[in-house]
């Protein structure tokens, strides 16, 4: 029980919360959380709402699609079975296998941020 009102206090008081899943309705694709990183003394990390995430296909010169994050910073694209290049502040390159999806959390920071 003590867990729990820990847990709803750490979440209410402006925590992140990482554990995602359960916001995720696509079957096939990308996922992942985009954070607003610190490294600052009192600083929390906090969801990056609003962030664009671009996706770009190898045999494509445009951008093959982009989805925006939600007000969790939590954002989800529908992608066939391939290999891309994910984008947001920085690019890395991804592989959805057929019938799964993969998460790919994006933190910002020194350097400009990185993939996870």
């Amino acid at each position: 029980m003590r867990y729990w009102v820990f847990a709803l206090l750490a979440v209410g008081c402006g925590g992140l919360d990482r554990d995602i899943e359960d916001r995720i309705t696509i079957e096939q694709g990308v996922y992942g959380l985009l954070v607003s990183g610190c490294d600052t003394s009192g600083c929390k990390d906090q969801p990056a709402t609003g962030e664009q995430v671009t996706v770009f296909a190898a045999d494509e010169a445009r951008a093959h699609t982009a989805a925006t994050s939600d007000s969790h910073g939590v954002y989800q694209i529908d992608l066939a079975a391939g290999d891309y290049t994910l984008c947001t502040y920085s690019c890395t390159p991804i592989t959805v296998p057929a019938n799964a999806t993969v998460r790919y959390d994006w933190t910002s920071g020194p350097g400009g941020g990185s993939w996870q």
